[in-house]
């Protein structure tokens, strides 16, 4: 090649077959060019897609965050909203196969199981009118007062129309008639964060003047729970702070639940001193 370049003069066929050489030569570099652009070319939008890619992977993780909502994350059989198909668009017409499971779990001899899926119904909430129906249920089944205290205490209190309200009241009030102080005391809590109307003063007034101090006790714990300010309800919390024992609880309770009513200066007084009683019992 260097010869063709040199020789300004080159015989004819030597030409020819030059120009033949320079040709394929020429041909070549050509190829050679344009494959080297090609590839530069597709490196450089591989590497732009990689860098658009690096830019775009939080964003493609977000669909995955949100992967609870899969089939593959509704494992858990107990899970309300997936279990019940209250999400919007959900097929209400198919029955609560579930919901159908939790009561008869619910109904278990072993109390644990009972218990967890109590809870489980209580997770839903009583404001969903089958779990209401369905608590119902349970309690007006069980005819001992305890057992019935049972269920209720796994039930948390929920805004509810008044014919609802009263059917959750009615079973309380038959807690209450318990024989077993401890179930009567429970019930009197229960009952405070349950009711809100003015009948409660009347339950809080019998507990407190109940036999057993325990549940008098409770009632005065249930005053404090409760928005019952009334007249009749300090009347009696000055009486326990009086006549109970200065280092017995229901005496501590009373006093407590006083410190939320307004007195006059002869309440004061009583209260006062049953209160110094308490401190002076305290210092022996």
């Amino acid at each position: 090649m260097r010869s063709l370049f040199r020789d300004p003069n080159p015989q004819a066929e030597h030409m020819s077959r030059s120009t033949l050489w320079v040709a394929a030569i020429s041909c070549l570099c050509i190829g050679y060019a344009l494959g080297v652009g090609t590839r530069i070319i597709g490196d450089r939008a591989a590497r732009e897609d990689s860098s658009q890619q690096r830019h775009r992977r939080p964003d493609a993780r977000q669909p995955e965050v949100a992967a609870p909502s899969s089939p593959d994350f509704a494992a858990e059989p107990l899970d309300a909203p997936a279990v019940l198909g209250r999400g919007p668009g959900a097929d209400t017409s198919r029955p609560r196969t579930d919901l159908q499971a939790l009561t008869a779990c619910a109904r278990s001899t072993d109390t644990k199981t009972a218990e967890h899926c109590l809870q489980q119904l209580d997770a839903i909430g009583i404001q969903d009118p089958q779990v209401r129906g369905t608590f119902l249920q349970l309690i007006s089944a069980q005819q001992d007062p305890a057992a019935k205290a049972r269920i209720l205490e796994n039930i948390t209190p929920a805004p509810l129309p008044p014919e609802d309200l009263a059917l959750f009241l009615k079973e309380l009030a038959l807690v209450r008639q318990s024989p077993d102080p401890e179930v009567r005391a429970d019930g009197l809590i229960r009952t405070a964060v349950w009711d809100h109307s003015e009948a409660l003063a009347g339950v809080l007034r019998k507990g407190l003047y109940d036999e057993n101090p325990e549940v008098a006790r409770a009632a005065a714990t249930a005053v404090l729970a409760s928005n019952v300010r009334t007249q009749e309800i300090k009347d009696a919390l000055l009486m326990q702070a009086s006549d109970a024992a200065p280092d017995s609880q229901l005496h501590r309770s009373a006093l407590e639940a006083l410190r939320d009513f307004p007195l006059s200066r002869d309440e004061y007084a009583i209260y006062r001193m049953a209160y110094d009683r308490s401190s002076t019992d305290s210092q022996k």
